[in-house]
């Protein structure tokens, strides 16, 4: 089993920010939390001349780098989603959050601004809450934007009552979607 939460919304209204908040007040109770980011941007992470970028440029389909402190895992994808074996990895936290995505029906939060957005994205059946500086008229858990502490206490209080909770059956139905 799983506790995953996903956080959507659409580029530049604070995804990134308000889950750095999150794992900072959850990192204070003890929680260990891993991010799945999804972009639709190429991008690389790996630097020009090193060991790892050569193995990959001379057609190396999977690298890796260890360290004693860190790992960093490199795949060459062809039209292929690897979010449940990215999961799987995750295994071990407490919390899953994974930022973006929001075309898969996880159970979620979404932020939206005044200024950016107004209209809520997800169905209404999957979203826990709603981060915002507007407020609706919805019967959903609603909180500001900042407000990282009682926003993970309703995580929290989400996990421990299995509202996050997910399994593997109930994941690839999801990805399936």
């Amino acid at each position: 089993m799983y506790n995953i939460l996903s956080v959507v919304s659409y580029s530049g209204v604070g995804k990134t920010t308000l889950i750095e908040g999150i794992i900072k007040e959850l990192n204070k109770e003890g929680y260990n939390v891993g991010v799945i980011k999804h972009t639709c941007h190429d991008f690389d992470i790996d630097e020009e001349g090193k060991d790892t970028y050569k193995h990959r440029k001379s057609g190396a389909k999977k690298v890796c780098i260890i360290s004693d402190k860190r790992v960093a895992y490199i795949e060459e994808l062809k039209d292929n989603n690897p979010l449940y074996e990215m999961i799987q990895l995750y295994r071990d936290m407490d919390l899953i959050i994974i930022e973006g995505y929001k075309n898969y029906r996880f159970r979620r939060l979404e932020i939206t601004r005044e200024n950016k957005y107004k209209d809520i994205l997800s169905n209404r059946s999957d979203l826990i809450g709603i981060v915002s500086d507007i407020e609706y008229d919805l019967n959903i858990k609603q909180f500001d934007l900042n407000d990282y502490k009682n926003i993970s206490n309703y995580i929290e209080y989400c996990m421990k009552n299995e509202i996050l909770s997910i399994n593997d059956t109930e994941i690839k139905n999801i990805l399936k979607e």
